[in-house]
């Protein structure tokens, strides 16, 4: 299908797939698609699409705004939007771009994620381009393979959110992680791991959100907790005895933050037989 916005060369293409209520309800879908060729004069503009954009500059450039972010992606990066916000995109120069609209899954937590920390723009690789020639072949087909597609789209996200030049540990924080790897049965305080990492603790909270996924004393209890399994699963040690050997305060402590975050009681998870 050829598309009529202004700037578009013939040799764009753009098509919609029909969501099932089975795909709306459970998957990542796909709502529309399309390889745009474009000249100066290309703009879109708009206050609101209930939807998310992805878009894949192959070469030339795109100017994109949305909510309170702007980004000029270049060839070989990517733009997320959420499109519930006003947002507008346009080309000063011939620009080709690869994108597609999409929704449903955990879309509005993966872009809340992507966006609220490095931006609206992403640097691409071989894979996610390839994620994207799988979306359009399944959704080009008579049958839109939604199964496949929902794979695909969900690949993009994770792709963004982890890539491969990522280190598992980014150096900045490494000292912190691995102190906390050492001594979690100790008092830790955000003042030790900020001078270990020669940052401020407000540096230091935001490189564990960004990169960890969670502040540093959360990442702590996970830590406390994920040795307290162990010994649950694992050993005849009493609860009493299993809080002081994985860094809490107490039993009544131990169990409190257990389940909050496992929703049962120490004893109730021991009880499971893993």
């Amino acid at each position: 299908m050829k598309p009529p916005d202004k700037g578009l060369l013939l040799s764009s293409h753009v098509d919609f797939t029909i969501p099932s209520p089975f795909a709306r309800e459970h998957l990542y879908y796909l709502i529309q698609y399309g390889r745009y060729q474009c000249v100066p004069g290309y703009e879109v503009k708009r206050d609101f699409l209930d939807m998310y954009l992805c878009a894949y500059v192959r070469s030339g450039s795109l100017h994109t705004f949305c909510g309170e972010q702007s980004a000029d992606a270049t060839a070989g990066q990517l733009v997320l939007m959420d499109c519930r916000l006003p947002h507008r995109y346009y080309v000063t120069e011939p620009t080709e771009f690869l994108w597609f609209h999409f929704s449903g899954g955990e879309s509005a937590a993966y872009v809340r994620l992507l966006t609220g920390g490095t931006g609206i723009c992403f640097d691409g690789n071989h894979e996610i381009l390839q994620y994207f020639e799988q979306i359009f072949y399944y959704g080009d087909k008579q049958m839109c393979n939604e199964h496949r597609i929902s794979v695909c789209i969900q690949s993009v996200l994770c792709c963004l959110a982890v890539p491969d030049t990522k280190p598992d540990i980014p150096e900045v924080i490494r000292p912190a992680v691995e102190y906390i790897a050492e001594h979690f049965r100790e008092d830790v305080t955000l003042e030790t791991l900020a001078d270990l990492c020669h940052v401020s603790v407000t540096h230091l909270i935001r490189c564990f959100a960004r990169y960890i996924g969670f502040h540093p004393h959360d990442y702590l209890q996970e830590q406390r907790l994920r040795h307290a399994k162990v010994l649950l699963t694992g050993s005849a040690l009493s609860i009493e005895q299993i809080a002081e050997q994985s860094g809490f305060n107490s039993a009544s402590h131990f169990s409190r933050v257990f389940r909050s975050r496992e929703k049962m009681t120490p004893s109730k998870f021991r009880s499971m037989n893993f």
